[in-house]
């Protein structure tokens, strides 16, 4: 009796080795797929959306201001970084002008003060997820731990939540967009990204902000990059000379810049601060 007891425990035990073992391996495996980082072009968000319209998908999401206004919005993401947030923000208070910073949960929690800096100097913070993983790649529990740690440290550091997400990469799908809303957040994406992540060079990476860049415009350029930073204040004068507008995406999204457009399947009734049926979702 005692030996068959014996033998049934040990059993158990290396069953339960055995099972921990393969979901360590099944955690390694998901979030070492979720860590490789992919960036979609404006043209691949585009041709996403229009499937989406096709299918009679409509979600939450941002992808360009007023076609018919001169303004474009400045985002950052990936940041904060201590050795080039400061001086972004040195060179949009030297032009007088607003943007957006996406940051990451992580980034944030290790260096609040530039957080704060970002938005006491009238700028807009975003939520780029906790730990910068494609949200596509991992289940929808996760997906939504990411938007709430990020939300969670923003607001502990700033005082408010926000109000505002970008996935990574620009990767997202149906689940994405549900855990972003209800974590009371609205998605944003971009019409205009130069590759700037890559340091291709400051002058390409201002001949394709230059290019592309349209009214209702939402630029995509990184925290943490030299050459960005290099770059930035004949992007900026450029732009200005041209007669564009810059404003921060809660200017975009309150009806300054952004076309309203009716919503269809889902309202993002959780949106802070904006009535969910004035929210032009494109």
């Amino acid at each position: 009796m005692i030996r068959r007891f014996v033998t049934v425990l040990v059993v158990a035990l290396a069953f339960g080795m055995i099972l921990h073992q393969a979901l360590a391996l099944t955690a390694r495996q998901y979030w070492e797929r979720a860590s490789q980082e992919t960036y979609k072009s404006p043209d691949e968000l585009k041709a996403q959306h229009e499937r989406e319209q096709r299918k009679g998908e409509h979600y939450a999401k941002v992808m360009c201001g007023d076609p018919r206004v001169k303004a474009v919005a400045l985002t950052f993401d990936d940041g904060p970084h201590p050795a080039f947030t400061p001086r972004i923000l040195a060179i949009l208070k030297q032009y007088k002008i607003n943007a957006t910073f996406f940051v990451v949960g992580k980034m944030a929690k290790q260096y609040p003060n530039l957080v704060k800096a970002e938005a006491a100097a009238g700028n807009v913070v975003g939520n780029h997820t906790y730990d910068h993983v494609n949200l596509t790649k991992i289940p929808y529990s996760r997906i939504a731990a990411e938007w709430e740690k990020g939300n969670a440290v923003i607001k502990s550091i700033i005082g408010v939540d926000p109000v505002f997400c970008r996935p990574p990469g620009g990767d997202y799908d149906k689940a994405v967009i549900q855990a972003a809303m209800a974590a009371g957040l609205t998605t944003v994406l971009w019409t205009d990204d130069p590759g700037d992540y890559a340091s291709p060079g400051d002058k390409t990476i201002e001949r394709r902000v230059l290019d592309r860049v349209e009214n209702g415009g939402i630029i995509l350029i990184h925290d943490g990059i030299q050459q960005t930073i290099d770059v930035l204040p004949q992007i900026i004068e450029h732009l200005q000379r041209r007669g564009f507008k810059f404003v921060t995406m809660t200017e975009m999204a309150q009806g300054r810049t952004l076309a309203y457009r009716p919503l269809h399947k889902h309202r993002p009734a959780a949106i802070r601060g904006i009535a969910a049926a004035d929210l032009g979702i494109r």
